[in-house]
């Protein structure tokens, strides 16, 4: 499949692909062991496979939003050296229209799930659907439509910063590390009285949106510098490690500072990134690939068919039984999104 440019037709970038199928795949996996991490013994070995599961795929959204500002840096890139009204109108409508139908459809969609589940508590109006669909509530995974939409109206103007700065990778490095923290002070004592889940914002993913902006729009030169991954291999480990402790620490009681949970998440969830772009463009595996294309789809569908597993739990092994349950939900989300994306109709349900 071929993507343009101004400068004419260039080749799909199946890297991309691979990473946004390794994100889903780790999306899939946190919400099929959440419930192990606050329902299991602290002590028990079920308990801790979860966790680690759980925290480790924590990657799964940020890596998402660096997928997205990396490749539509690619493209567009040289489009948003200059802010002009006719790019914006074009970039805007092509995005949109691959994301708010599906996100005006499948919220109504939970919001049916949500009446289920309350026994008819949360009733289905046209108020409670206006109030998920702004809030980015209809359920617990939505919330991630909404930052993405933040990302593509802010996406073109700093496109068009980056490309003005001139700076090298350690640089942009450096900066976004900068940004990223001055916006979490400024979240902790200014933003985070007016919203509350700081996830929701775009400045929470802010380093990862810079970063993937400066290497689409340098693209070539980065693949030429592959040993920076001896950097964010040791980075991933380590956060990852820690990252997890900490939150295990504070899962079960024990006094740990936010900021120190969030510091090692930051780290983690910025560096894994970049370590799996690098793994993506060396491994060859077609699964990953059409699961990355099919990725938006396999998003929004995969907790209806999680919440229907859940209504039928089997009384067996529950580690067995949540195996089966991953594979059966993968496997009927990556289906239907494939056979949905073939009818004329598709890209307004899956994007």
């Amino acid at each position: 499949m071929l993507q343009l440019n101004r400068f004419g037709p260039m080749k799909r970038l199946r890297e991309f692909d691979v990473l946004k199928g390794l994100s889903i795949t780790a999306v899939i996996l946190i919400h099929v062991t959440s419930h192990g991490v606050g329902t299991f013994d602290p002590t028990s070995t079920s308990y801790f496979v979860y966790l680690i599961l759980n925290r480790l795929s924590q990657f799964a959204v940020p890596t998402f939003i660096f997928a997205s500002c990396v490749l539509l840096s690619y493209i567009h890139g040289d489009d948003f050296r200059t802010i002009t009204a006719g790019g914006l109108k074009a970039f805007y409508s092509k995005r949109f229209v691959r994301i708010i139908p599906p996100y005006l459809i499948w919220t109504l969609v939970y919001l049916v799930v949500k009446h289920i589940e309350s026994n008819g508590t949360v009733r289905v109006t046209w108020g409670n659907y206006l109030n998920l669909l702004l809030r980015g509530d209809g359920y617990y995974h939505l919330y991630f439509v909404v930052v993405i939409l933040q990302v593509y109206i802010l996406l073109p103007f700093i496109m068009y910063v980056v490309s003005h700065l001139k700076v090298r990778f350690r640089q942009i490095l450096l900066i976004s590390i900068g940004v990223q923290v001055a916006c979490y002070y400024l979240y902790e004592f200014y933003i985070i009285h007016y919203f509350p889940r700081g996830t929701r914002l775009m400045i929470w993913y802010l380093a990862v949106i810079l970063v993937g902006v400066w290497i689409g729009e340098n693209y070539e030169e980065y693949c030429k510098r592959e040993r920076h991954v001896t950097i964010f291999l040791p980075a991933a480990l380590v956060s990852g490690v820690l990252y997890t402790y900490f939150y295990h620490l504070s899962n079960i009681g024990q006094p740990v500072s936010s900021g120190i949970v969030n510091l090692w998440w930051y780290i983690y969830v910025s560096s894994t990134p970049l370590l799996l772009l690098y793994i993506s463009k060396k491994v060859n595996i077609r699964f990953f690939e059409r699961a990355g294309q099919l990725s938006f789809g396999i998003f929004l569908m995969h907790p209806l068919f999680l919440f229907i597993m859940n209504r039928i739990y089997a009384t067996v092994n529950v580690i067995l039984y949540d195996i089966f349950v991953f594979f059966i939900i993968y496997s009927l989300s990556y289906i239907i999104t494939k056979w949905l994306e073939a009818t004329p109709w598709g890209k307004y349900i899956v994007g």
